[in-house]
């Protein structure tokens, strides 16, 4: 019979593996038991503290066999504060731990092994935070101790900039000879520029405190400003930023950079239309990577940030990007038309009803930026379904700390595995079913709201050929997508009532199984939105009105290639085509191709005997 744990009871036992909080694990008498501060391999005797349903807790009461990663932690204060949890194990050590964390992780909750992941990125242990929040009570100022609000009295925090530790030296002198005032909440922030934010709260005689705060560049007071500009100026990577006490920002410099130039490599030979910065803070990411795309959109709840990330926006002169202030599942149903997002949510991750527009919308990618590889699993398990995860990067933002911050690429997976873009379908090369067996398609509608079906492919690059067409002031709408051979013998029969002569109605419509449209890569685009379709259904064009139209339907011809697409039927083929100037029918072939076609004043015909 296996003896039950009890508490104070003592135990001799051999450290399994740390868990993803950097405690120890063990198994006593069946019992999984988590030993704090135990490393790996560690020989030690524990007490049990407490017992829970289903495992234990436990403390190291005598150490036998050390760790050779163990070491000294430089804190003295480290087994009492609670703010650092593994600065017993060494920093090379450190970082194994979290790289393998983030893989266990990983392939635990979202079934993700073998993918693309790089070697975890982390230098400078100590003295790292430019942000750090001390509390005060009873005149005693420190951090509160784990899970509890006892103040824990601290001289120096070694993982703080020491001019932040300098600053923090003073105000404790400053209670020290001025006993009467007294400090709730001390937040001090410095920037790489030297600049330094102090926001204080409690009872403060300010003619008293302004004398030992004579190098800080900006001070709050019980939420008034009383010093300074009303933020501190930060540089990243060549733009200029503004902080303001309740803005987020990155708490490691050093390693804020790595992060930042990760995602800026991701994006910079993306050429993206529309992009999408979800809990965009500051507005950081979405500003450094605009200059790479044509739009980029931010969303953030709290108003502090987003009057800060409009500020930056003015002060480095960037006129692609916008800010909207409000909960991004709130904002997240009234966008369209998206190349790719970023995210990068709190500790809780993204809620579902977010994840499931993000699935909706479609982007080719996604930027996923995360504090904690828990949700961020939950998350990807999701995210998944519909996309394949490119690379993954950890950043030790955080050392000493089980916390880890990571970046994930995602791209949109195909759905299917069809290839042959260029395919030939005309009235000497009929629709054979087998050569498009592996396509598929996307629902959308035309420009009448009837739904049509469009291959995958070629619907996410007209979506990108329409907006840039919408941003040069031209609107325009599918009139027909995919078309079965019973809808083409439909159509025909149709227009037989109108064309009695059969040779002139096979000069307007192709007969059944010559029509490109059975490919689901031909697209009929029309200049006009709904609206005007219906006008032009009631009313002839005036020759000043086509005129432009022609004019519109040219540029439409002349840029169609950088999306993938060619014009399918130019004037002076028709000989080679077998079909009349048609200024609105595109045919998609991928962009390669397309501008190898459009620059040389090719047909599709021309081009696969070139080939």
């Amino acid at each position: 019979m296996i003896e039950e744990l009890q508490i104070n009871h003592e135990y001799d036992v051999t450290i399994a593996k740390q868990d993803h909080f950097g405690q120890g694990l063990v198994k006593v008498n069946n019992m999984l038991v988590f030993v704090k501060s135990a490393l790996p391999e560690e020989v030690c005797k524990i007490e049990i503290i407490d017992i829970k349903k289903t495992f234990a807790i436990a403390r190291i009461r005598k150490m036998i066999v050390a760790s050779k990663f163990r070491v000294e932690p430089k804190c003295p204060y480290y087994a009492i504060c609670g703010g650092c949890h593994i600065m017993h194990e060494e920093y090379s050590k450190q970082l194994e731990f979290k790289e393998q964390k983030i893989k266990e992780l990983l392939e635990r909750f979202a079934g993700l092994k073998d993918i693309h992941f790089y070697p975890i990125v982390g230098k400078s242990p100590f003295y790292y935070r430019n942000k750090v929040i001390f509390h005060g009570k009873e005149h005693q100022l420190g951090f509160y101790q784990e899970k509890t609000n006892h103040v824990v009295p601290v001289k120096t925090c070694v993982v703080t900039e020491k001019p932040l530790n300098k600053i923090y030296h003073e105000i404790q002198k400053f209670l020290l000879e001025h006993p009467s005032n007294t400090i709730e909440h001390l937040m001090l922030r410095k920037t790489s520029l030297h600049q330094i934010l102090v926001d204080i709260e409690g009872t403060i005689t300010l003619t008293e405190l302004l004398p030992y705060l004579e190098e800080v560049t900006t001070i709050y007071c019980n939420h008034k400003l009383i010093k300074g500009n009303p933020f501190v100026e930060e540089e990243i990577l060549g733009l200029q930023f503004k902080i303001y006490p309740s803005s987020f920002f990155q708490v490691n410099y050093e390693m804020m950079l790595v992060l930042y130039r990760i995602i800026m490599n991701f994006y910079q030979d993306k050429e993206y239309r529309k992009v999408l910065d979800l809990y965009c803070g500051t507005g950081t990411i979405g500003i450094l990577v605009s200059s790479y795309v044509e739009q980029v959109i931010g969303v953030e709840k709290e108003s502090a940030s987003i009057m800060a990330a409009n500020s930056c926006k003015e002060i480095n002169h960037i006129s692609n990007i916008t800010f909207i202030e409000g909960k991004v599942e709130d904002q997240i149903d009234s966008f369209q038309d998206v190349d790719s997002i970023i995210v990068d949510p709190p500790r809780s991750g993204l809620d579902r009803h977010t994840l499931e527009i993000i699935l909706n919308l479609q982007p080719a990618t996604i930027t996923y930026i995360s504090c904690d590889p828990v949700t961020l699993a939950r998350d990807l398990k999701v995210l998944v379904a519909d996309y394949e995860v490119l690379e993954v990067h950890p950043v030790d933002m955080f050392p000493n700390t089980y916390h880890v911050e990571t970046v994930v690429f995602l791209e949109r997976k195909r759905k299917g595995t069809f290839q042959n873009y260029t395919i030939l379908v005309n009235r000497d090369h009929i629709y054979q079913p087998n050569d498009f067996k592996d396509m598929v398609f996307v629902k959308t509608t035309d420009i009448e709201g009837k739904k049509i079906l469009v291959e995958e492919e070629t619907y996410h690059h007209y979506l990108a050929f329409k907006e840039h067409l919408h941003q040069t002031g031209i609107e325009v709408s599918i009139t027909s997508g995919y078309r079965s051979l019973e809808e083409q013998k439909k159509t025909i029969e149709e227009l037989k009532n109108v064309y009695t002569d059969e040779s002139k109605l096979y000069e307007k419509v192709a007969p059944v199984g010559a029509s490109e449209h059975h490919t689901g890569l031909a697209l009929d685009i029309t200049i006009s939105n709904p609206k005007q379709y219906q006008e032009r259904l009631t009313k002839y064009y005036t020759e000043e009105e086509l005129k432009i139209r022609e004019q519109q339907y040219q540029w439409m011809a002349s840029v169609c290639c950088n999306y993938g697409f060619i014009l399918r039927y130019p004037k002076d083929k028709v000989a080679i085509t077998g079909y009349s100037y048609e200024p609105w029918h595109f045919r998609y072939v991928g962009k390669k191709v397309a501008k190898i076609i459009m620059d040389n004043h090719l047909t599709l015909e021309e081009y696969l005997k070139i080939k």
